[in-house]
This record gives C-alpha cells, sequence and structure tokens, in this order.
C-alpha cells in the first residue's frame, strides 16, 4: 500500500517538474526563503529525481526497521504468550490440587472429630 502510494507521489512529482521548469527559467526563478533546500537549477531534472530517489531510499528503510521492530516484537509476544498459556495450565493444576486438598482436610477434621468424640464416653466412664 505504501509503496502505491510512493509510487503515486513520484508520478505526480514528476509531472510538476516539467511545469515548474516552463513557468520560469534559471534567470526568472527567485530562491525561495521558505524552503530549507539550497536553490536549484528547475531545467536539470536529475537533481530532483536523484533527491527524491535518496528520500525514498530513506524511508525505505525507516519502514524496514519499523518492520524488523515490529516482527520482533510479534515473535517476543508469542513466546510469552506460549509461556502464559503454560503457566495457566500449571495455575490451573495447582487449583484443582488446592480444592483435592481442602476435601481430604475436611475428611480428615471429620475423623477427628469422631475419634475425639468417641473416646470423651470412654474417659468419662473410666474416669467414674
Amino acid at each position: 500500500m505504501r509503496l502505491l502510494s510512493a509510487c503515486a507521489l513520484v508520478l505526480s512529482l514528476s509531472a510538476a517538474v516539467p511545469v515548474i521548469a516552463q513557468q520560469g527559467g534559471p534567470s526568472a526563478s527567485k530562491p525561495n526563503v521558505a524552503t530549507t533546500a539550497p536553490a536549484v537549477d528547475v531545467t536539470n531534472a536529475s537533481v530532483d529525481f536523484t533527491a527524491l530517489r535518496d528520500q525514498l531510499t530513506r524511508q525505505t528503510k525507516t519502514l524496514q526497521d519499523q518492520l524488523t521492530t515490529e516482527r520482533n516484537i510479534v515473535k517476543k509476544n508469542q513466546e510469552l504468550l506460549k509461556e502464559a498459556q503454560k503457566l495457566d495450565a500449571a495455575n490451573k493444576r495447582l487449583e484443582a490440587e488446592k480444592v483435592k486438598l481442602g476435601q481430604q482436610n475436611a475428611d480428615l477434621e471429620k475423623q477427628r472429630q469422631a475419634l475425639k468424640a468417641a473416646q470423651k464416653p470412654v474417659e468419662t466412664a473410666s474416669l467414674n
């Protein structure tokens, strides 16, 4: 998509260069104070294309760097997702084990209470 828009920009600029050259030659052109580029001979279109090519090359490099960075981020996110899934599975297993141990603890508490209740009549009978 960006390549398409870059090509459209190049075509529109290449169409504008002859129009600029026809509007005034080197004797009629006055340097524009608002532009940051040095005064360039408008009849020499290769300088404009070279600058445009350089800018497109810089933009391409910047976009490639951003793409590489985003790919690295996606790769790292996938690794983190896998680790999170492993931790989630371990957490679920531990939660299930906690419930099971809670049930065993409740059963053991009932057995302890039953033994304690069973020993009280024996203790009271032996004390008499």
